[in-house]
């Protein structure tokens, strides 16, 4: 029997060596690999850690949590300014956004008493309210220093001295009711003075906003709850715990008017800053600076630049100023935390502005 013959062994298919492309996107990929690889420890080991760190309760520091015991003293501060008492303001010549006389001059200023009183019990809540400080910053009266005012003021300069002096003391007698202490501060404004010009020498001694110091110092010179203090020139610092306060109405600040895109913004904020500067010079610091005269409430840093009382008038429409509600600075003061809350109180009922309205022929009028 024969045995089968075995077909040939096939000889082997040559194996070609990669191309130079093939061999980069081979390590492109092996170096990925390795990449990834290495990413995936990196994550487990954080994931590691993480594991460890998540149940460990938070240690806070003892001086980090409120213990309750120290409430902190504080004072009010009512900052009342430019309320322009005798002056008339005549709705159908201010945009139809306003009007005032000396009945409205009564109802704004007791409105701002009445907010104070309702308002700083609830801010100071958390700490020992010693009393208030009632700035009062000039204008208060809107005296005879143009023409115009002469003409147009429902009563005369002594007249609205009388009125001023009257509404201000039964206002500071509710405060001293109320919160036991209150300390007023009085500074001279431009239309308080009694000159044709601004004086530098003896300007307290010739303005109305003084005299009104003057009488309601002798008023109260027989209650101990109230003290007042006159400034002897433009300005006058006093002390709120360890804060340091100036007060001045702003016309000698020294920045020149509010014209301009930013309007009196921009001399409010030179204002505060060189009244800041000539202290640094002088060796004082100011923590808080309390100014007026732009009729426009603003807050840049530490400086409470106050609204008024008067509110948008004829003049503010003629050089096409900003139309501000009448308002005044309402703020608490803490003896740790120096300004603390703050408002300017709004002292009228929100109302769409009645615009002056003429007579058209019936064919020009609205479809």
């Amino acid at each position: 029997m024969r045995s089968a013959k075995l077909p040939p062994k096939p000889e082997p298919t040559p194996i070609e060596a990669p191309s130079a492309i093939e061999t980069r996107d081979a390590n492109f990929w092996r170096n990925k690999a390795k990449a990834a690889e290495k990413q995936a420890a990196e994550s487990e080991h954080i994931l590691r850690e993480m594991a460890g760190i998540f149940p460990r309760p938070i240690n806070m520091p003892a001086w980090a949590l409120p213990d309750g015991s120290d409430r902190g003293r504080a004072v009010g501060l009512i900052h009342l300014s430019d309320l322009h008492c005798g002056e008339v303001v005549r709705r159908e010549e201010a945009a139809g956004f306003n009007e005032y006389n000396p009945e409205i001059f009564q109802r704004r200023l007791r409105r701002m008493i009445d907010a104070s009183i309702r308002i700083l019990p609830r801010w100071s809540s958390d700490c020992d309210l010693k009393g208030v400080v009632v700035a009062l910053n000039g204008d208060l009266i809107s005296g005879d220093i143009h023409a115009e005012l002469r003409e147009t003021n429902a009563l005369t300069a002594h007249e609205q001295v009388a009125l001023a002096t009257d509404e201000i003391a039964a206002g500071l007698k509710m405060l001293a009711d109320k919160f036991g202490a209150v300390l007023v501060t009085v500074t001279p404004g431009n239309h308080g003075r009694t000159t044709e010009k601004t004086h530098a020498k003896r300007m307290s001694a010739l303005s109305y906003d003084i005299m009104i110091g003057n009488i309601l110092a002798r008023e109260f010179a027989g209650d101990d709850r109230i003290t007042v203090n006159t400034a002897s020139g433009a300005d006058i610092v006093f002390p709120l715990f360890g804060w340091s306060v100036l007060q001045t109405h702003g016309d000698s600040m020294g920045t020149g008017g509010g014209q301009g895109f930013a309007g009196p913004e921009l001399p409010i904020v030179r204002g505060g800053k060189r009244i800041k500067l000539s202290g640094f010079a002088t060796g004082e610091r100011y923590d808080i600076i309390l100014t007026a005269h732009y009729h426009t409430s603003s807050n840049p840093g530490t400086v409470l630049a106050n609204g008024s009382l008067v509110g948008y008038s004829e003049y503010a429409v003629r050089i096409r100023g900003l139309p501000e509600p009448p308002q005044q600075w309402l703020a608490l003061v803490h003896e740790k935390w120096g300004l603390r809350e703050r408002v300017p109180v709004v002292l009228e009922d929100p109302s769409p502005p009645q615009r002056p309205r003429i007579r058209v022929p019936a064919g020009m009028m609205a479809a």
